[in-house]
């Protein structure tokens, strides 16, 4: 589901386990701002997305939004960093924190986010606490 050419998208990260709310209406919200599609990218251990996201998706395909989706096992901010900066199309990048990835990557000291070539929106509730 894309148009023609090279039309504006957001890149929406979610991890398994830190899907919110307010990170999906954020992705949605700033892709109808820029009359932006959405490429999404999920990581997750199995090949659906989780069942957070389904109530979302349904309301992209009733809203006539365009979406790609993509199941990933594993990304690391490194390769999520390369990829955006690699398509110009990608007018910004949407993830839920900064904070969690690290545990993701091989060299902790290193701040990929930095390199970022668009903006970078965090877009999760601040007051949520892990259990």
């Amino acid at each position: 589901m894309t148009h023609p050419g090279k039309q504006r998208t957001v890149l929406l990260a979610v991890r398994e386990g830190h899907v919110d709310p307010r990170l999906l209406t954020s992705a949605l919200s700033l892709c109808s701002r820029l009359e932006a599609d959405l490429e999404i990218q999920v990581i997750a251990a199995g090949e659906t997305p989780p069942p957070e996201m389904d109530d979302f998706l349904d309301a992209l395909r009733e809203a006539g939004q365009a979406f790609s989706l993509d199941l990933k096992p594993s990304l690391r901010r490194r390769d999520l960093v390369d990829y955006a900066n690699a398509h110009e199309n990608i007018a910004a990048v949407v993830i839920d924190s900064r904070e969690g990835w690290e545990a993701l990557a091989l060299d902790r000291s290193s701040d990929p986010w930095k390199r970022l070539a668009c903006p970078l929106v965090t877009a999760a509730a601040q007051d949520k606490k892990h259990a």
